[in-house]
C-alpha cells in the first residue's frame, strides 16, 4: 500500500502568509476549490497534488509572464522567507547557523520532512564549490524547491549561490549546487 503524499499545515501555512492579499478574489476561489482558506484553520495535512496546482496557481498570479519554474521559484523564496519568520523557522534557520552550510546542506531531508511526510533527499559533494542536490519527489514544481533552497544564502553565510535542475527522474529532480566558497 502506498502512502499518502501530504504537505503538513504549517508548509501550507506559510505558503498562505505570505501570498494572502496579494492575488485576486479569481484566485482565492481556485484555493479554496482545492481545500485551502485563507480565513479558516488549516488541516493538519494536505494532498501534496492539491498543495502542488495550489502552487502554481499563486506564483502565476504574483509572477505573470515569467517561465513556470522561475515563478515557482521565486514564490518558493518567499515562502521560506515567511517561514523564517516563524518560531519553528527562526529555531531551524538558528540551528543551520551551527551546522554551517555543508551540514545543513547534508541534512535536507530532515528539514523537508517538517513539511511532508515522503520526500528524501541525498547530498554529494563534488568538489569545494559545486554539490548535487537529489530530491526524490517534487510534486512537479522543482522550481520551488529550488527556491526554498536558495532562500537560505538570504540568511546564511557560505549558502548556495546558485541552484539550477540538473536533471529531472520521474517525480524526483537532481540539482546542481554552485557556491562560491566552501561549504563549512
Amino acid at each position: 500500500m502506498a502512502v499518502e503524499r501530504l504537505i503538513f499545515g504549517n508548509a501550507v501555512e506559510s505558503l498562505l502568509k505570505a501570498t494572502r492579499g496579494r492575488v485576486s478574489a479569481a484566485t482565492v476561489e481556485k484555493l479554496a476549490k482545492l481545500g485551502f482558506s485563507y480565513d479558516k484553520k488549516l488541516e493538519p495535512a494536505y494532498p501534496a497534488d492539491k498543495w502542488a496546482e495550489a502552487v502554481r496557481a499563486l506564483s502565476s498570479e504574483l509572477y505573470p509572464g515569467e517561465p513556470p519554474d522561475v515563478q515557482h521559484n521565486k514564490l518558493g523564496r518567499l515562502s521560506v522567507m515567511q517561514f523564517a519568520d516563524t518560531v519553528m523557522g527562526k529555531a531551524m534557520f538558528t540551528a543551520a547557523k551551527v551546522f554551517g552550510a555543508r551540514r545543513s546542506l547534508m541534512r535536507m531531508t530532515h528539514n523537508l520532512r517538517t513539511g511532508s511526510n515522503f520526500i528524501e533527499t541525498r547530498f554529494t559533494e563534488v568538489d569545494a564549490h559545486t554539490h548535487e542536490l537529489w530530491i526524490s519527489d517534487v510534486s512537479g514544481v522543482p522550481g520551488f524547491y529550488a527556491g526554498m533552497v536558495e532562500a537560505g544564502a538570504e540568511v546564511l553565510p557560505g549558502w548556495v549561490n546558485e541552484m539550477r535542475i540538473k536533471q529531472r527522474d520521474g517525480a524526483g529532480c537532481l540539482y546542481e549546487l554552485k557556491s562560491t566558497q566552501s561549504k563549512k
